[in-house]
């Protein structure tokens, strides 16, 4: 008796390793959300006013949820390939002031989706670009694409080989003097922002 339970076990669990066999969510679409994720857009803006550990909790199920992302969805190895956690924090409550009666994951699942065309599809090495005593860590695709882009706003005639070099470097200290940025040279959040 044990021999068939323990086939057709092995069968459900072989269908759900071949595919997406079972919905997302359930048959109307709906599925719960867990822990912070169910809080208000303004409980989430009086904590990051507060900087209390409820800011740090929501920050905390923010990085779950992209995991989660980056594990579930199709075609995505890194979501946010660049955007650090402040950062998306920051445009979350930018969503949330629009619209403070949503859930923090509405809000979450708005600046995600709006993430969706620069994703990473797949894995890609991380190069460490240094500029004097500071560095910062990047996937060697996002500095392809940040030489493409500093290419284009002519600024860079360099290989688009994705090392963080001397010419890039100083594309990046040209890029960054026209926007009126700090000129560091560093792929940094705010640099990353005006650029991609």
């Amino acid at each position: 008796m044990q021999a068939p339970v323990r086939a057709r076990s092995l069968v459900t669990v072989s269908l759900l390793l071949a595919g997406n066999v079972c919905p997302a969510a359930d048959g109307e679409g709906r599925f719960m959300v867990k822990g912070g994720g169910r809080a208000s857009c303004q409980t989430f803006l009086t904590a990051q006013q507060a900087r209390n550990p409820e800011f740090v909790s929501l920050a905390g199920w923010l990085d779950g949820y992209l995991t989660a992302l980056n594990q579930s969805e199709t075609a995505t190895y890194d979501i946010a390939p660049w955007q650090g956690t402040e950062l998306l924090l920051a445009a979350i409550s930018s969503e949330c002031r629009r619209d403070p009666a949503q859930s923090f994951h509405t809000a979450a699942f708005r600046i995600t989706e709006s993430l969706r065309g620069a994703r990473l599809v797949e894995s890609s090495e991380l190069v460490t670009a240094t500029v004097g005593e500071q560095s910062v860590v990047v996937y060697r695709e996002v500095v392809k694409r940040i030489q493409q882009r500093l290419q284009l706003r002519g600024h860079y005639t360099g290989e688009l080989g994705g090392d963080y070099d001397a010419a890039t470097i100083e594309a990046m200290k040209a890029f960054q003097a026209a926007k009126k940025l700090p000129v560091t040279g560093l792929p940094d959040q705010v640099t990353l922002t005006n650029l991609l």
